[in-house]
This record gives C-alpha cells, sequence and structure tokens, in this order.
C-alpha cells in the first residue's frame, strides 16, 4: 500500500561534500519488460566506485518501478544483491533518496535500505536538486491521477512483448509504429472537435498532442522549458533532475546550469558526480560525457512550433514506415526486448 503520504521534506548538504547522483534505475521484476535490464553488476560496480570515494550517493528517484514489478517481492528476488550493497553503503555513508513519480511506496527505502529520504535537496545555497516530475506539465499537478495511466502502460507492453515509447527511432518496433500511425488519426480527429463546438476537450488534446510532439522531438516529458524559467529567473546555480532520462550539462545562461541525471534504463548508465566544485554527467558503463548535445534543439527551440501532423508530414514514409526510425535500423543504438529477435 502506498506510504508517499510523508509530506515535503527538504533536505540541504554542504557545497564541499563530494557527491553521486544517479535516477530512474526503474528496476523492475527481472523479465523482458523491466527496462533495467539486467545492469545489476555494473551498478554495484558503480556503487563500490562511490564507497572508495567516501562520497555521499543521492538517488533522484525512480529506483524501482513498482507499476511494472506489481510486487515488490518480484523486484526483490530479481535484484536482491543489488540490495544488499545500497544497504550496506547506507549504513556506510549514508544514501540520500529523493521521491520520484513511479514511487509509490516509501517505507522500503525508509524502514528497509535505511535511506534518508526526503521531496527535494539543497546543495548549500546555489544547486536545488528535485526529481523532475514537479516541472512536468501532466505528471506534475496530478501525481496520484498518472499511476493508474502508468500500470495501464505497462501491462500493455508486457502484453504485446514490445516497447510503446517515444522517441519512436529507439523503440522502433511494429507495435510501436501502429501507435504512432493510430495516435496521427486521433490528431485528425481531434482537429474537427471545434467545428461541432468542443473547444475546451479541443483545447485539452492539443495539450496532450504537443507534449507527445515534443517528447518526440527531443523534450521527454516535456521539463525542459518549465526548467529553463526555474534557472533564468529563480536564485539557483544549479538545477539537477531525473525523470526525462535524457543526460547533460546545459548552460542555460551564463553561470547557471542545467544537470539532467539520465536514467539507467536499456543500454544507459548515467550519473552526475559534484566534487566540490562542479558538475560532469557521464556514462558508467562506456566511460562518456555529456554536454548539452541532446539539448541544442531545444536551447534554440527549434521544435516548438511542430504539432503531430506537421512531424507526420515529414516523417511518414507508407506502410507503417517513418524516416526517423528507418534511418536508425542500421545503427548499434538500436534498444528492444530481450526478446525480440536483432535486426542488426
Amino acid at each position: 500500500m502506498s506510504d508517499n503520504t510523508i509530506g515535503r521534506i527538504h533536505k540541504t548538504i554542504p557545497v564541499g561534500q563530494e557527491v553521486f547522483f544517479i535516477s530512474d534505475l526503474h528496476l523492475g521484476d527481472g523479465t523482458p519488460s523491466d527496462s533495467f535490464q539486467g545492469k545489476d553488476e555494473e551498478l554495484i560496480a558503480f556503487l563500490e566506485h562511490v564507497r572508495s570515494k567516501e562520497a555521499h550517493l543521492v538517488i533522484v528517484g525512480d529506483a524501482i518501478d513498482f507499476h511494472q514489478a506489481w510486487t515488490f517481492s518480484r523486484v526483490l528476488r530479481a535484484h536482491g544483491k543489488l540490495f544488499g550493497v545500497l544497504s550496506s553503503l547506507a549504513d556506510l555513508h549514508g544514501v540520500t533518496y529523493i521521491w520520484g513519480n513511479h514511487d509509490a511506496d516509501m517505507s522500503f527505502f525508509k524502514d528497509l535500505l535505511r535511506f534518508e529520504v526526503c521531496s527535494s535537496l539543497s546543495i548549500g545555497e546555489i544547486g536545488l536538486v528535485q526529481h523532475g516530475y514537479e516541472y512536468d506539465p501532466f505528471i506534475g499537478p496530478n501525481l496520484e491521477a498518472t499511476h493508474q495511466a502508468t500500470r495501464v502502460h505497462h501491462v500493455i507492453e508486457r502484453a504485446l512483448g514490445s516497447w510503446i515509447r517515444t522517441p519512436l527511432e529507439h523503440f522502433y518496433t511494429w507495435p510501436n509504429r501502429l501507435v504512432f500511425w493510430i495516435v496521427h488519426k486521433l490528431a485528425i480527429l481531434k482537429n474537427m472537435l471545434p467545428k461541432i463546438g468542443l473547444h475546451t476537450l479541443f483545447e485539452r488534446l492539443t495539450e496532450q498532442e504537443l507534449y507527445w510532439v515534443h517528447a518526440q522531438m527531443g523534450d521527454p516529458q516535456g521539463i525542459f522549458e518549465q526548467v529553463r524559467t526555474a534557472l533564468t529567473e529563480g536564485p539557483h546555480q544549479y538545477i539537477v533532475t531525473g525523470h526525462s532520462h535524457m543526460p547533460g550539462k546545459v548552460e542555460i545562461v551564463p553561470g547557471r546550469f542545467y544537470i539532467n541525471t539520465g536514467s539507467w534504463t536499456f543500454k544507459s548508465a548515467t550519473y552526475a558526480h559534484w566534487d566540490g566544485a562542479e558538475f560532469t554527467v557521464q556514462d558508467w558503463i562506456r566511460k562518456k560525457t555529456y554536454g548539452d548535445r541532446f539539448y541544442i534543439p531545444l536551447l534554440d527551440r527549434r521544435w516548438r512550433h511542430m504539432d503531430l501532423i506537421a512531424w507526420w508530414r515529414a516523417n511518414y514514409m507508407g506502410w507503417f514506415r517513418y524516416r526517423a526510425g528507418e534511418a536508425q535500423l542500421d545503427l548499434p543504438i538500436r534498444r528492444m526486448m530481450p526478446n525480440e529477435q536483432s535486426k542488426e
């Protein structure tokens, strides 16, 4: 049962403390629909690195995908060794956990793993750390209402044996192509609503359509504009989030940076590191450093004008083929369910 009613709890850590940040592990039940995809040993090696540095670990939410796994016992069976290492690290150096939108039950983190649980974290007076759903135009104001939609989404993926997600080119499966085709047809029907006087419904569905398109075009969860505003108008030099799964270090205005921790889903294994003076964002497995490359289209607002109909005209090739996806078929970054036959 949910224990996510502990109120808003804010924590502050000193600027000079070395900190590693990870988020969006989405540990599931170990089945093919578990998007963590069995990287337990890699994550354990990362945790041992944090231990060796005597640094503090902050998990910025969504560590467990309760909606995918259905019950905690299934997650524990799949990732028991990893939880043991996390618990040991919490006892030795402490672990801070910032709850996210997938965290329906806080008791496991508080009582069993002995994490210090909070809703937000400050790095002295210069940095603010939140999961990121607070900036999400749909999940932020409707956190509880989105849990049911997330459960349904996971059931559909499990039933189809395929990812139904954006961006399409990273999940270029036949079921996902069909979903995009259906959504396009719904967008056409949506545009007829003002003709029959349903203006309010039209406006609401248009907002959801743009949310979908902007996620496809490089703004997952639609959080970037709100983060940009918070950094531009607020008091912080750094804002750190997860939630969108898109790692990066982005200078919004001179001297003010957005740090996204990325995720540990699929082939990603990203983290942010604060050494007491500056942030870096890296992938633990591939040893890659992330700057603002993924965020350049968002910085210049290149895609803000595009709706689903415009995206469709630019991408649809007929017979459920899309330019964005076809260009990725021969690249090794293509992601799929482990039980799907690879076309690489």
